[in-house]
């Protein structure tokens, strides 16, 4: 809050002469601090107390307002995720917190947990006082795989308003304990590093009283070197006991980490959101939609809230922020979920339950469509608008068309298991519920383009949230109208793959293989086809670069073109095939190396690594996916000029005894020197104005360009004092008395003198 000379904030002053309601007002605003002091060390409060008449009045808001912040301390609430495979022991842990929330656990104690559930099912959330640990909200969820993809897209959604605490318990009795541990560290960081705030992480190696034989020695000697490597905190205990060795340090450790995240959390909640979140806790509904709230809100004396609508959005999403609510919206209507526990636990824990869990329910089949009508029997008491903006927002499903659901294999596999016609129905398809294989007919698929992103690192993976995501995306942009308003493509899902084929001639398909490491796009043509598929395959990888920077931008990867002679489908492991690194195809193509070098005596033309593909346009590329180039390699400074976007020709000249690279336009073929060499007159005004237009040649250097073009310093200063301030007509003037006067005017020369007046710019900054 700003201060004056005197270190006075408005709520100093209006604590001396403001009437109650502008203390209130400054109160409920949450920027105010009661107890800050000015420069006699004078405090609002003091202030309140002494006033003349209403000081009783004006102190009672004070402690109104101190009162609501310290019952419901909401923005002291940290997110703690308790993650790990079946059986490791985190739902017993999370019994051992919640045991010791209202006391101190007695160090020594040996008194075993009861109670504990064998599985959970789903994620069941505890908002928790804990005296130990300060406000926590502890999640436990499901170690099962049928469960990861859902747990990704809610600790992402958890995320996003601050930092939390990740506890991964790992058995050390399992054999695959360090294959887990592994597993799990890679879905951690790659959350982690997409929250705003700093995550920290707490590896909980349980079973140890247990350790018995040399190996299981080594494989916790084996975890605490992945621990050391990875700069996590650690401790080892018997998750059954309350009490006992490491008990006492995992509390400790866990303390310390919660009271991190308070003190670099950056929240400045409002006394708004506090009050906001008190009307919510009084209501008797879990959920609620916004009329409920802002006339709830007018009856309401205790807790003041802003009466305008945006306003209260703005308070809740900020509450949202904090991960004790949610707020879900669509184009009419928004829903505010006091306790989420309820949708995570029943929702979340119902869908995608394994089958071995009593929660299952063989909503969607084999198909991954789960139909409207379902949806509602299965969660009678919801809003059907309100599940599908959880789920959507969640990004566990896409709403698709039926009449695009029956240009795919889905449709077909309905009809197999049974399922009857759903015409008109709302369809909802979830990726992660379709368990289909890949058919058989998808390995009679001939190839002729082959792109993949390859895992580097020895553990690291694509998460299963990453492929359905991407296949959401894409699926969403195929189920799009054409302009004919006709789906004209035909779509195969399966678990980890997906195929489409358009009405343009193209094929595509995208994978995810080689054990989760790799995503493969493979593309394919009919004969006069190929300007499309490279299209396509712009878009395509545009799309998986885009899902794999938003989804999980830890892992370190590189991106491959697999050699087309080697294109035999399936691919499972494309590592084992001869692959080139894009980024050094890319770099051969800048510096116009014909051939690309992969060993001493190994070498690979350009054109037959993409013979599909001109090689001149290098910035609409297609391996970029529509990025640019400078995203994908690093440019050396004497190829850094702007690079003319039409077929290109190479040539070198020197000036100021530095080597330049010049590329010069080339209309009909890409080495056609004579073509460059003829002769062009005043008639050839507009095309050449056009490859200057298309090379992005900046008309403010008109008069340089004139120079290098060889007209004298008299006529162009003429021609600038005719047109002044028009650029455009003074490039035009400039160029046409060039053909008139040069008879030996060619594209070449035309080149090479744009290319200098662009450089001209680059050496002066240089000098500077």
């Amino acid at each position: 809050m700003v201060t004056d000379k005197y270190e006075r904030t408005p709520l100093h002053y209006a604590a001396l002469w403001g009437t109650p309601e502008v203390v209130e007002f400054l109160l409920s605003t949450g920027n105010c601090d009661p107890l800050a002091k000015d420069n006699k060390g004078m405090t609002p409060l003091k202030l309140a107390k002494g006033r003349r008449n209403d000081s009783d009045t004006v102190i009672a808001i004070f402690k109104k307002f101190g009162n609501i912040k310290i019952s419901h301390p909401i923005d002291s609430y940290v997110n703690v995720f308790l993650v790990g495979n079946p059986g490791a022991g985190k739902t017993t842990l999370s019994h051992v917190i919640n045991d010791t929330a209202t006391g101190p656990f007695v160090l020594g104690s040996l008194r075993n947990v009861g109670g504990v559930v064998p599985y959970t099912a789903g994620i069941i959330p505890y908002k928790l006082r804990h005296k130990t640990l300060g406000n926590i909200i502890l999640h436990d969820f499901a170690g099962h795989s049928e469960y990861y993809s859902s747990h990704s897209a809610v600790i992402e959604n958890l995320l996003q308003g601050s930092g939390g605490v990740f506890l991964i318990v790992v058995n050390i009795l399992e054999k695959e304990a360090v294959k887990q541990l592994h597993q799990w560290l890679t879905v951690v960081r790659n959350e982690a590093q997409k929250a705003l705030n700093q995550c920290h992480v707490i590896v909980i190696v349980s079973h140890k009283d247990e350790i018995s034989d040399p190996s299981e020695r080594r494989r916790k000697e084996e975890i605490q070197e992945i621990i050391v490597r990875e700069r996590c905190d650690s401790v080892c205990l018997d998750c059954r006991k309350l009490g006992g060795s490491g008990v006492d340090s995992f509390f400790n450790n866990l303390s310390s980490a919660c009271n991190s995240i308070r003190s670099t959390s950056g929240r400045n909640l409002s006394l708004y959101c506090h009050m906001m979140y008190g009307l919510l806790e009084e209501s008797k509904e879990n959920i609620l939609i916004l009329y409920d709230i802002m006339s709830a809100g007018k009856d309401n004396y205790m807790y003041v809230i802003p009466d305008n609508r945006e306003n209260v959005l703005d308070v809740l999403d900020l509450l949202q922020s904090t991960g004790l609510i949610s707020v879900l919206k669509s184009e009419d209507k928004v829903w505010i979920v006091v306790n989420k526990g309820i949708l995570l636990t029943e929702v979340d824990g119902i869908l995608f339950a394994p089958e071995t869990f009593k929660e299952h329910v063989d909503i969607a089949s084999n198909t991954g469509i789960v139909s409207m009508s379902s949806l509602t029997r299965l969660f009678p008491k919801y809003d059907p608008g309100m599940l599908i903006s959880f789920l959507m927002n969640m990004e566990l499903c896409q709403e698709l068309d039926p009449s695009f659901l029956r240009m795919t294999n889905l449709h077909q596999l309905a009809v197999e298991e049974g399922e009857r016609e759903r015409r008109g129905e709302r369809l909802l398809f979830f990726p992660c519920l379709l368990s289909t294989d890949r058919p058989d007919e998808m390995t009679s698929q001939v190839y002729q383009f082959g792109w993949c992103l390859q895992c580097t690192s020895k553990h690291h993976f694509f998460p299963p949230r990453y492929f359905h995501v991407l296949s959401l995306h894409l699926a969403y942009k195929m189920a799009l109208p054409q302009e004919d308003d006709k789906l004209n493509r035909y779509c195969t899902f399966w678990k980890n793959g997906l195929y489409w084929f358009n009405g343009h001639g193209v094929g595509s398909l995208v994978e995810i293989v080689d054990e989760s490491e790799c995503v493969l796009v493979m593309m394919s043509y009919e004969k006069g086809y190929s300007d499309n598929m490279v299209s396509l395959r712009r878009d395509v990888i545009g799309e998986v670069m885009s899902v794999y920077k938003e989804s999980c931008p830890s892992l370190e990867v590189k991106e491959l073109v697999i050699d087309p002679k080697e294109l035999a489908y399936p691919v499972n492991t494309p590592r084992e095939r001869t692959v080139y690194s894009v980024g050094a195809v890319l770099s051969a193509v800048v510096e116009q190396r014909p051939f690309l070098v992969t060993t001493g005596t190994r070498r690979s033309e350009l054109k037959e690594i993409l013979p599909d593909e001109s090689l001149s346009d290098i910035s609409n590329l297609s391996l970029l996916g529509r990025r640019d180039i400078k995203e994908v390699i690093t440019i050396p400074e004497e190829l850094n000029i702007p690079l003319i976007r039409i077929k290109l020709h190479v040539q070198e000249f020197k000036m100021t005894n530095q080597l330049l690279i010049i590329y010069s336009p080339t209309q009909i073929s890409e080495y056609n020197d004579d073509k460059q060499k003829v002769t062009l007159t005043i008639r050839d005004l507009v095309e050449i104005k056009q490859v200057l237009r298309d090379g992005h040649f900046q008309t403010i250097k008109w008069f340089d360009l004139g120079l290098y073009l060889g007209l004298s310093y008299n006529d162009l200063k003429t021609i600038e004092h005719n047109y002044p301030r028009d650029t455009e007509q003074c490039l035009t003037e400039c160029l046409a008395k060039w053909l008139i006067n040069d008879i030996k005017a060619t594209r070449n020369k035309l080149a090479i003198a744009a290319c200098k007046a662009i450089a001209v710019d680059k050496r002066d900054k240089k000098r500077v």
